[in-house]
């Protein structure tokens, strides 16, 4: 078979798709006879080498789109690469415009939430330096006083300060790292949901 010939066929297969892609089958096919030409092969050896023209009609029929290569692979060698895309629905497209008044202040309040977590443990933190500034504060004031009994009182009352502020320190240490942990869990979980999308 000639090229001529092939290609006439080639047209007449490919009659019922779009103008474009088959267009682009012709060229493909074209090219190939091409450069089997010039490897050496004649015009009917490389027609051939082709294969026939149902294992052609398959190849088509299983293949959407264009095969980019530009080397002379035989036809039914060639694996398209299968590319899985995701995309959203139209729908959950048109829920996520129209719901965004409430699933954002939703966010923003969940936002605040956590926020307000780390606030909370900072004062947390703020108020046992201060218990322990005052505790030490108290202890070395009350040597001052000159008072014996106001001084041991005054001393044990801000040696239990100190006491306190370590003992929440000790706490409050374990209270961060929790908070840590869930804000990498929260982290984790927000990158894999964008991934998702």
């Amino acid at each position: 078979m000639t090229k001529a010939e092939f290609m006439e066929q080639l047209r007449k297969m490919t009659s019922s798709m779009p103008q474009q892609e088959a267009d682009r089958y012709t060229e493909y096919y074209s090219e190939m006879i091409d450069d089997a030409i010039e490897e050496g092969m004649s015009e009917q050896e490389a027609v051939a080498s082709l294969g026939t023209m149902d294992e052609i009609e398959t190849f088509i029929k299983e293949n959407s789109t264009m095969p980019s290569s530009q080397s002379f692979p035989r036809v039914t060698q060639y694996v398209p690469q299968k590319t899985d895309k995701k995309s959203l629905p139209v729908w959950a497209i048109v829920l996520i415009i129209i719901g965004f008044p409430i699933w954002f202040s939703i966010l923003c309040v969940l936002f605040s939430l956590y926020i307000t977590g780390w606030g909370v443990i900072i004062s947390l933190y703020a108020a046992a330096v201060s218990i322990g500034v005052s505790g030490l504060g108290v202890a070395i004031g009350s040597f001052f006083s000159g008072d014996f009994g106001l001084i041991m009182t005054l001393t044990g009352a801000g040696l239990i300060c100190i006491g306190l502020c370590v003992l929440a320190f000790t706490g409050l240490v374990q209270l961060s790292r929790l908070y840590g942990r869930f804000t990498v869990f929260l982290v984790k979980k927000c990158a894999a949901a964008i991934k998702g999308v």
